[in-house]
C-alpha cells in the first residue's frame, strides 16, 4: 500500500518514519501531530489525577468559630456539625440545623434560626477552592437577615478531607453587617452510591 492509501484509511504506516523514505510536507504534519500528542498526553493524565481529588461530593463538616465565647459560661462556642454538598456544576448546599444562631447579643434581635445555605465554589489550584454561600436568618419564621460565608478550602493529599479558613458575616435585612466571625472548618468526604 502506498502512503496515500494509508492516509485514506486514517492509519500511519511504519515506513512513514523509516529513514531514507521521502515524505515531504505530509511527514512534517504527521510529526507535528505526534509531537502534539506526546505533549497533550501527560496533561490529560494530570487532569485525570486532579479530577480524582475534586471537592465534588457530600461532606461531613465541623465548623469552629474562632475566639468566640458563650456569654453565659465564658467557654468557647462549641463546634457546629453540618452536611455539605459540592456539585460538579459549582453549586453548593449546606445546612447547620435549626436554632443554631450563635449566642451573640447582637444577633438575638435579628434571628432565632438559620436556614439552609446555597452558594458557588470554584477551583483556584490543584487542591484549593474558593467558596461563597448564603444562609437566610429567620426571626419567628420570617426572613430577617442573611449570613454570608466566604472561605478558602484546601483538600488533603488523599482528597478525602479538607480544611478551610473562612469568615461569616451576619447581615440584617438591609445587608448591613451586624456581626462577623472567622471560622476554622474541617470536612470529611462521605461515601455516596456510584462514587469510586
Amino acid at each position: 500500500m502506498n502512503e496515500a492509501a494509508y492516509e485514506k484509511r486514517g492509519e500511519i504506516p511504519a515506513f512513514v518514519f523509516s529513514p531514507g523514505v521521502p515524505h515531504g510536507d505530509s511527514m512534517k504534519a504527521k510529526f507535528l501531530c505526534l509531537l502534539a500528542v506526546c505533549f497533550a498526553f501527560p496533561a490529560v493524565l494530570v487532569a485525570q489525577l486532579d479530577e480524582k481529588k475534586a471537592i465534588v461530593g457530600v461532606w461531613e463538616v465541623t465548623i469552629s468559630p474562632t475566639g468566640q465565647l458563650v456569654p453565659q459560661t465564658g467557654k468557647p462556642v462549641p463546634p457546629i456539625l453540618s452536611l455539605a454538598t459540592f456539585g460538579a456544576d459549582g453549586s453548593f448546599i449546606t445546612t447547620i440545623g435549626r436554632g443554631t444562631v450563635p449566642p451573640v447579643p447582637a444577633l438575638q434581635g435579628v434571628a432565632d434560626e438559620i436556614g439552609p445555605a446555597y452558594g458557588r465554589w470554584f477551583q483556584t489550584t490543584a487542591r484549593e477552592f474558593r467558596l461563597t454561600f448564603y444562609h437566610v436568618m429567620l426571626k419567628e419564621g420570617a426572613v430577617n437577615g442573611f449570613v454570608r460565608v466566604q472561605s478558602t478550602d484546601v483538600l488533603s493529599d488523599s482528597g478525602n478531607e479538607f480544611a478551610a479558613h473562612g469568615q461569616a458575616d451576619f447581615l440584617d435585612a438591609n445587608w448591613n453587617v451586624v456581626f462577623s466571625v472567622t471560622t476554622e472548618v474541617k470536612g470529611t468526604r462521605l461515601e455516596t452510591p456510584g462514587q469510586p
